[in-house]
């Protein structure tokens, strides 16, 4: 099972308007609370999904799983508390669907409502380095369940965080390596990096349009070079590569030219959570006695799911070298794309 950290983040993302079916979430007949929240102090507003298991001995699953009523609490309050002041900030309870977060379709559960608890930023200002604790609990007090996790630093041009620096041209050789090294902060333990190239179609007519194509130069990366520097290094082949295989051959019927405009590059960094959820499904089959691959919930009380942070960097509007254009033209697995 292969697993990517920037796939897996918008996976997350989609968790947060679809639910997982992997789950066995039946404990002995009583509900089980299933939470996933990854949370950015970027993010504009925060989302946190909380459902609830269900089961009957007379009710098939999929006949369960239409009925909303069996997927949400309708008693519980979702909060989120600063643990170094102990604030307390509540969530209130939004539809996904009147939000822009569709829920998936073609799943085997109610599409409507999608109920998200949600905070604005404005209302919260999470503060990097500090903890926060995600607490669901009934009306009556009960708590179903917390889980707490540190809120990540955002890498910055400004602490000069990232190599190569902004001012650098990217070269991409056959056979050198391309060097990624960044200082994250101490939580920040799991990264992907994302080149997006950015360039141009141009067809018969002069019509332009504006293309990307985002390449996962690095995924999983936890390769920790120094006290707190990672260092991720690929062929400069594989560039290449990616764009041979990923944008369509100019076609001699309906010709265009392309021009390359610039690179837009990504860091997403993800906490010891989510390392640990895809250490989890990283394992093989049949490990445990069972023949099953583990569950991985950072939840107390046995509830399921995941609370945990992200941080992504980016920097826009990079150049390559003369070398690596003349490559991207001329070269063996892309001069097809009509580079000019």
């Amino acid at each position: 099972m292969k697993f990517h950290l920037f796939k897996y983040l918008v996976v997350i993302s989609l968790f947060l308007v679809s639910c997982s079916n992997e789950f066995e979430l039946t404990e002995q007949g009583e509900d089980v609370p299933v939470v996933y929240g990854v949370i950015s102090a970027q993010d504009t507003a925060l989302y946190i999904r909380v459902e609830k298991s269900f089961v009957s001995e007379t009710v098939s699953g999929n006949e369960l799983a239409l009925d909303p009523k069996n997927l949400y609490y309708d008693d519980i309050q979702v909060m989120l508390k600063h643990t170094k002041t102990g604030k307390d900030f509540t969530l209130r309870r939004v539809d996904g669907n009147k939000e822009g977060y569709q829920r998936d379709q073609t799943g085997v559960f109610a599409n409507s409502p999608n109920y998200l608890y949600k905070i604005k930023r404005s209302e919260i200002n999470l503060i990097p380095s500090d903890e926060y604790q995600i607490i669901v609990k009934k009306s009556d007090g009960q708590i179903l369940t917390n889980a707490t996790t540190p809120i990540l630093n955002v890498m910055t041009d400004a602490k000069q965080d990232v190599n190569p620096k902004p001012s650098a041209t990217l070269a991409f050789g056959y056979t050198s390596d391309f060097k990624v090294e960044f200082f994250p902060d101490n939580n920040s333990v799991i990264h992907d990096i994302i080149l997006t190239i950015n360039y141009r179609e141009i067809d018969a007519k002069g019509i332009e349009l504006r293309k990307s194509v985002d390449w996962v130069a690095g995924n999983n990366t936890s390769n920790k070079v120094g006290a707190n520097n990672y260092s991720h290094s690929v062929k400069g082949i594989s560039f290449y590569q990616f764009l041979g295989g990923n944008i369509p051959a100019n076609d001699p019927a309906n010709p265009v030219t392309r021009r390359f405009d610039n690179i837009t590059l990504k860091i997403v960094s993800g906490s010891q959570a989510i390392k640990d959820y895809i250490s989890i499904g990283q394992i093989n089959l049949g490990i445990t006695s069972s023949g099953e691959i583990p569950v991985y919930s950072n939840l107390s009380n046995g509830a399921r799911g995941l609370f945990a942070s992200k941080a992504t960097f980016v920097r826009e509007g990079m150049a390559i070298t003369n070398t690596t254009m003349d490559s991207l033209r001329n070269g063996i697995y892309t001069r097809q794309l009509n580079f000019k």
